[in-house]
Formats: C-alpha cells, sequence, structure tokens
C-alpha cells in the first residue's frame, strides 16, 4: 500500500500526514499511518471516525472550522512537494 496518509496534522500550518497509509478505516475508507489508526472491535477506525468528525482532522477543536473545501486544499497542498524541491529557500 503506497497511499500516503489522509490525515490532517498540524495546529499552525494543517497539511496531510507524510507517513505512507497502512490501512483503511472500515469507517470512512480513508487509508491511514499506524499513528492516526486504532484496531477496534469492529476493526481498524481512524482517528477523526473514533472522535465523531466527518473530516480527517486531528485535532477536533481545529476540524469544527474546516469546511470540506479546505480538507480538499490541504491534499491538494501536499501534492506540490512531490518532486522534492523545496518552495522556499533558506536564506540564512
Amino acid at each position: 500500500m503506497a497511499e500516503q496518509c489522509e490525515m490532517i496534522v498540524g495546529f499552525l500550518v494543517p497539511h496531510r500526514c507524510d507517513h505512507p497509509a497502512l490501512a483503511h478505516c472500515v469507517t470512512c475508507g480513508r487509508g491511514f499511518c499506524d499513528e492516526h489508526v486504532n484496531l477496534t472491535p469492529q476493526g481498524m477506525v481512524c482517528l477523526a471516525c473514533r472522535q465523531g468528525l466527518d473530516q480527517p482532522v486531528v485535532l477536533p477543536i481545529t476540524a469544527q472550522n474546516f469546511s470540506p473545501a479546505d480538507v480538499a486544499a490541504f491534499q491538494a497542498a501536499s501534492l506540490w512537494d512531490d518532486d522534492d524541491s523545496d518552495l522556499f529557500s533558506d536564506l540564512s
């Protein structure tokens, strides 16, 4: 399973988790790494579903303010760095 974890992490700069997905949530079907999925009697469930959230966000307080468009923007932004080139330069 080569896909990336779909959890949105980061409080000041929300972005997708950069770990590879190891399992799919039985509730929402998204792929998550071992940090963002838990084994339950029903199967593997992501942290967002365990918290009752509709969006794959680690911080529930922050998730209340994200729209589906915000989550789509975070996912699109996570694709910008796929070529290992930095968008920002170190000017120090």
